[in-house]
């Protein structure tokens, strides 16, 4: 049985209300759903379950407020009809993984370029079935897919890292296999401008069929925003902190949830408008058609965001992250195991330098995926708990 096959019939639950159980409202301290504060972003009064850079996506998508979800649903035809029509970003360059130089202009350029062909066949496949398998265990916790998770917490769509118990999925050989690949490393270099980046996470998001919600634009600000009293510079005056690789597993289609990029929103300080307030255009900038297999490369401050899946497959797209030479945050954490960076390439040990643990020593939460967080910090908690009291405080000295 293939990955994909195993995934079949999820989704397209009509139990579930559009933007979920939750009441949802804009929070009001962040109009604009932007999250300058990064990691920072305060908790809110509504409880979403979303990554902590993200708390504050939280109004949900008020033009689907009225929909069932539902394949043949009314507003869902409509909309899927619209996509055909519209989706896409108009010209879209995509590049092969030897144009490492085409590849890192478009990026500057645009904020993101798309790398036909990175991962080959047989990667591909054992990274569909990883996937599966983080999929399955989310299905079994949450069946009716109403929980959600990611950016704003929408149903029917996770976060790989932010269902983890570690917040990213090391753990997994064939995550780690994304790290440093002879298709993206060039690009990467090229990037950066030096082959001494770093690599801090990997996770990725997936979308069930029957995610009928937009997801708002945001930036994946995993730092806090400069202290600068004067006001002379943010982070979006500096050059690349931040590049995330993503792989879609299928090929991404104008209906299956294609993410969208806003073109040259890498660099700029105007705030990133509401759900409600966008431009018709904005919600169909999206890269698709696209292969899977493919690499998206992102500088993670452009603005982007999920669209919705009214396919009858699941969209997912593990990612890898990165750090500039000179750029660190406190999502710098040692969540890959020793045992783990031993298997790696040499240049991928050497960018996974601080993210390993030491010889021996466990990964607190490695493994487990659930979409509640109350629950994972329950099995950290537990985690914790067996390794002792001073081991304990020890490990998260060092994390």
């Amino acid at each position: 049985m293939t990955a994909m096959q195993r995934l079949a019939g999820l989704g397209w639950n009509a139990a579930v209300p559009p933007n979920g159980f939750h009441n949802r409202r804009a929070a009001p301290e962040d109009p604009y759903n932007d999250n300058p504060l990064g990691l920072d972003t305060p908790v809110g009064e509504v409880e979403i379950e979303t990554t902590p850079e993200h708390r504050n996506l939280v109004s949900g998508d008020p033009r689907c407020a009225d929909w069932t979800r539902a394949y043949d649903d009314p507003g869902v035809v409509a909309l899927r009809a619209r996509m055909w029509e519209r989706n896409g970003i108009p010209g879209l360059e995509v590049c092969d993984p030897d144009e490492v130089e085409r590849a890192a202009v478009l990026f500057h350029r645009d904020g993101f370029v798309a790398v036909r062909d990175a991962v080959p066949a047989d990667q591909l496949e054992r990274l569909r079935h990883a996937a599966a398998d983080v999929i399955e265990q989310l299905v079994a916790a949450d069946p009716e897919g109403s929980v959600g998770g990611g950016a704003g917490g929408l149903p029917h769509r996770y976060s790989f890292g932010g269902t983890s118990g570690s917040r990213h999925l090391f753990g997994r050989p064939e995550w780690c296999e994304l790290i440093d690949m002879p298709t993206t490393t060039p690009i990467l270099t090229a990037i950066f401008g030096s082959p001494n980046y770093i690599v801090y996470g990997c996770g990725g998001d997936m979308a069930f069929p029957g995610a009928i919600e937009y997801q708002g634009l945001h930036s994946d600000n995993v730092w806090s925003e400069l202290h600068d009293p004067v006001g002379g510079a943010t982070m979006r005056d500096l050059p690349v902190p931040s590049v995330h690789i993503n792989v879609p597993l299928v090929d991404l289609t104008p209906e299956n949830g294609p993410i969208r990029q806003i073109p040259g929103t890498h660099r700029s300080r105007a705030p990133i408008p509401r759900l409600a307030d966008e431009p018709e255009w904005m919600r169909f900038s999206t890269i698709c058609p696209l292969p899977a297999g493919s690499a998206i490369i992102r500088d993670a401050r452009c603005w982007h965001g999920g669209t919705p899946n009214l396919s009858r497959e699941v969209r997912a797209m593990p990612n890898v992250e990165y750090f500039a030479p000179w750029f660190r945050s406190e999502a710098l954490q040692r969540t890959m195991s020793y045992e783990t960076w031993r298997t790696l390439t040499p240049h991928a040990q050497r960018i996974a330098r601080y993210v390993v643990g030491l010889p021996g020593e466990p990964v607190v939460g490695d493994g487990f995926h659930h979409p509640r967080s109350a629950v994972r910090e329950q099995r950290r908690a537990d985690e914790l708990a067996e390794m002792g009291e001073s081991a304990a405080a020890e490990y998260l000295r060092r994390l």
